[in-house]
């Protein structure tokens, strides 16, 4: 799934695709449907053809919306943070309050649809050259800020794909930064 030129955003449109990410967390992608997300939002499927042209075009758009809103605006932020530190304390904060629910859906959707599968595989890239960077940043070496992000993210799909309490994927995250050696002595490092 490419970035697409859907027409601009619009208060409308933004209600149909916060609605589709609500109806894929709660439901699943199984009952992801047109009518279940008409429904969440108290509007006709004549609003939603208002907004897109077709189905299709509703699926992108939320791709779209979600790649930007749970990755694209959050790296944005955690690049704007004032210091290594500071960032890897955001970054579980983010990654701690991503729609877990909704992108366990995606990721079943995913398995079936090549376009979404691809838009998918972009973000966890995007998710796991950040966690690299940020821990490289931290004064840990390339090799092992590539392994310490690859881990992060196999710690993010496997709790996304677990259903388990999110104080687990806390727990484990926290875990990870405080017990490795290079986290630990670049941290120390960096303490006044």
């Amino acid at each position: 799934m490419t970035r697409s030129s859907t027409p601009v955003a619009s208060p409308l449109r933004d209600r149909f695709l916060e609605a589709g990410l609500r109806v894929l967390g709660r439901d699943g992608y199984a009952r992801f449907k047109q009518a279940a997300i008409c429904a969440e939002t108290g509007l006709t499927t004549g609003a939603f053809y208002h907004s897109f042209t077709s189905w299709k075009e509703f699926e992108v758009a939320l791709i779209e919306h979600w790649r930007a809103a749970a990755t694209d605006q959050l790296v944005t932020w955690l690049d704007a943070q004032p210091n290594a530190q500071e960032r890897v304390d955001a970054l579980v904060s983010v990654a701690l309050a991503l729609p877990h629910q909704s992108e366990a859906a995606i990721r079943i959707w995913a398995a079936g649809d090549d376009r979404v599968r691809y838009a998918l595989e972009q973000i966890d890239l995007i998710r796991r050259e950040a966690v690299a960077r940020y821990t490289r940043d931290l004064g840990v070496d390339h090799a092992h800020a590539d392994r310490l992000a690859a881990n992060a993210m196999l710690l993010l799909i496997g709790h996304q794909m677990s259903g388990l309490d999110l104080s687990e994927l806390d727990w484990s995250m926290r875990h990870a930064l405080e017990t490795d050696p290079q986290v630990r002595a670049a941290l120390a490092r960096s303490e006044p």
